[in-house]
């Protein structure tokens, strides 16, 4: 997969402005089934936030959860039918929301984690809530996956919402600006919406069946200047060009829904992707930016019983100097140091009310060090990315190949159904192996 950036001088220029304008550059991609090594489908972000982040990760017989305290919109789950959520902001032009009992917003993604048995149903729930409560956040769109499928749900400002499912040989990706494009509600199998999301478009003026010709979600409801930003346009071709190996157009209305890959992908290849910096650099354009925090790909393998095949790889920070680290769903408790509080219920009852101060409040948390890693980092990257990349090559070379060895010998010691009658053996040896990964990337 080639590296290169190719950007326009117009692109360059508009890049400060658009940049000034939301510096929080989450991006995601989902790859079908049959557009990954594995046979199964691959979710991969990027979560991008600034102030004051901590990063906590609880492993419950419910979900494993990335929790970002005090914030509304960046927590992930693979919960416990391996079912994955995370999400990109995506502003829409919606300034007349409808909202009952004040909307919803966070507690969306909880829904999801504690009831989707399938990406499908993850659909579902998302579509029922958003039209009885109303979606409190100017916009934004969910990408969910299991095994089998990968859906993306965006989500617009009151209650209007529309959902495409990833087609199994191809790739999706997204910014921060909606990518769904034609919509066929009738086609149940690959869509999904509300009734009335072309109807209320033609209302509002957004659209207009004469001149504008078919239908396009992403024309018709995205906020203009996210759509048309440099920061977002620059982000996805280089995706595009990164996952087909050539070059996409500069202009975003031209860019795909879905791409075909040059190549099936694998964990390795999504955890690159996750990597990329624009021309070698730190920008605002980049895909691991500045404002980078957590760097995850699941992979959710349904050859195996779901404890083992449904994988968590974290990067702690920033990807671009820190290693993806594998946590297993069959992990009941994180380890020491990773909860700011001893138990997961206690976290969700009080993960918008405590988030302030975290570093004071909670200094022996796991994550400072790779923050202060970043912070010492970030003055000379170049050096010291090319440095800790020489170093985490070969260690992520390593934990995949370690990852084959441990599976091995979990189904091997755990056959025959033990999995079932032992949950507590097996997550005490995730445990172990998980500890066993962080102490030999602490001594990189």
């Amino acid at each position: 997969m080639k590296r290169i950036f190719v950007i326009t001088a117009m692109l360059l220029s508009s890049m400060t402005a658009s940049f000034a304008e939301d510096y929080y550059n989450c991006f995601g991609v989902i790859a079908g089934k049959n557009a990954t090594k594995d046979g199964y489908v691959i979710l991969a972000h990027n979560e991008d936030d600034g102030g004051d982040v901590m990063l906590n990760i609880y492993a419950t017989d419910k979900y494993l959860w990335e929790e970002l305290p005090g914030f509304e919109a960046s927590d992930a789950f693979l919960n416990r039918h391996g079912v994955a959520v995370v999400s990109d902001n995506c502003p829409s032009k919606e300034d007349a929301p409808e909202l009952t009992d004040g909307g919803i917003f966070y507690d969306l993604r909880v829904q999801v984690a504690e009831r989707a048995r399938t990406a499908r149903e993850g659909v579902r729930i998302i579509g029922e809530l958003v039209e009885k409560y109303g979606y409190r956040n100017s916009g934004r769109t969910y990408l969910l996956a299991d095994s089998e499928e990968g859906w993306v749900v965006s989500v617009v400002k009151g209650k209007h919402w529309v959902a495409q499912r990833v087609p199994d040989d191809k790739v999706f990706l997204i910014p921060n600006y909606y990518v769904i494009d034609k919509v066929d509600l009738e086609d149940t199998e690959n869509f999904a919406g509300c009734k009335d999301i072309v109807e209320y478009a033609i209302t509002r003026g957004w659209y207009d069946p004469v001149k504008d010709g078919e239908f396009s979600f992403r024309k018709a409801y995205a906020k203009p200047s996210t759509r048309k930003g440099a920061r977002n346009c620059v982000r996805h071709k280089a995706a595009i060009d990164f996952v087909c190996g050539g070059y996409a157009t500069d202009n975003p209305d031209d860019h795909p829904v879905f791409v075909k890959p040059a190549k099936k992908l694998s964990a390795q290849d999504m955890m690159e992707l996750l990597t990329l910096h624009l021309d070698g650099k730190l920008s605002p354009g980049s895909i691991c930016c500045p404002t980078t925090v957590v760097s995850n790909v699941f992979q959710l393998r349904g050859d195996m019983p779901k404890e083992l095949g449904c994988v968590m790889w974290t990067a702690m920070g920033h990807p671009c100097i820190e290693a993806f680290i594998p946590w297993y769903l069959g992990l009941r408790k994180a380890p020491h140091g990773w909860g700011r509080f001893a138990s997961a219920d206690d976290a969700m009852a009080n993960h918008l009310s405590d988030g302030k101060n975290l570093r004071d409040n909670y200094p022996n948390g796991n994550y400072w060090k790779y923050l202060d890693r970043w912070e010492a980092a970030k003055d000379d990257l170049d050096k010291v990315e090319k440095s800790r990349r020489r170093l985490l090559r070969p260690f992520q070379k390593l934990m995949l190949k370690e990852q084959k060895i441990f599976e091995k010998n979990m189904l091997k010691k755990y056959c025959n159904g033990v999995i079932v009658n032992d949950p507590d053996g097996l997550a005490s040896d995730i445990r172990k192996h998980l500890e066993n990964c962080y102490k030999q990337y602490d001594l990189l």
